[in-house]
């Protein structure tokens, strides 16, 4: 049978509401979705109460209401965005001149590059520790070695760090630097970011990174993600270079590959 929504797509499943008349009414996973959608943005912001399916007005001067309602606060939220990245923009310009700087962020190799401390002992209580010092007893620390960033990752890491964002191409080409980072340094504002545009990027050709990652930073939800992204890849993966090389550097891992593997068969089998 049609869908009762849409009259498009053929439904062999009967979606039972509270509404509908004796018999139910068939409704596809797109309107289901979208109904749903509806109902989120009904109920959202309510103080009291929800309104439920069998309440809702399903009329046309309704919907628009609610579509006109949804339209206003897409552009505010935007609005807002863009303010915040306005704001920002100005903390990215002082790491960018080193302006007022007062502390040297050694890397690697390469050049220091000119920090705020405020900053950084605000933004991790690794870094608050790591400048704290007794004025009495010795003088302000006035450089911090992180030797484990080449001068390029600790510049993307300082800009991440400073405003809370990055481009999708820097992103994309320092994404593992960056998750062990803020996990080392215990950021969680950088360690939800990174884990968000983490299962974005997650693809064959990374899943073998992701699942380092989740390693090293104890993230459940990257592991499940990169396990379900290397079965469903398994025969690419497995015979790429790469899949060798990871084999060699991480041989605990392909204890969860193999287990993972094993409940997967189970389940078809069922």
């Amino acid at each position: 049978m049609d869908c009762s929504f849409c009259k498009k797509v053929k439904v062999h499943l009967c979606w039972q509401s509270s509404y509908t008349p004796p018999g139910g009414v068939l409704v596809c996973n797109r309107c289901n979705g979208e109904i749903n959608n509806i109902m989120s943005l009904m109920n959202k912001d309510r103080n009291t109460g929800t309104i439920s399916l069998a309440d809702a007005d399903w009329g046309t001067t309704s919907a628009t209401r609610w579509i006109k309602i949804g339209k206003e606060k897409e552009e505010r939220s935007k609005e807002r965005e863009e303010r915040c990245t306005n704001y920002l923009g100005g903390l990215a310009i002082a790491l960018r001149e080193g302006s007022y700087s007062d502390i040297q962020i050694n890397p690697g190799d390469g050049p220091s590059i000119p920090a705020h401390r405020f900053l950084l002992a605000t933004r991790s209580e690794v870094f608050k520790n790591m400048l704290a010092s007794d004025t009495c007893k010795a003088a302000p620390v006035d450089s911090v070695s992180l030797p484990e960033f080449n001068h390029e990752e600790l510049e993307i890491f300082l800009e991440l760090l400073y405003c809370g964002n990055l481009s999708k191409e820097k992103f994309e080409k320092h994404f593992f630097c960056l998750a062990v980072a803020s996990h080392k340094y215990a950021i969680p504002h950088l360690q939800k970011f990174c884990e968000e545009h983490i299962l974005k990027l997650l693809d064959s050709s990374t899943a073998l990174k992701v699942l380092e990652i989740s390693e090293i930073t104890s993230n459940e939800t990257l592991k499940v993600a990169a396990l379900e992204s290397i079965l469903s890849h398994s025969e690419e993966i497995y015979f790429s270079p790469s899949y060798e090389e990871f084999a060699s550097q991480n041989p605990h891992l392909l204890v969860h590959i193999t287990r993972a593997h094993s409940i997967s068969d189970k389940k078809r089998k069922v």
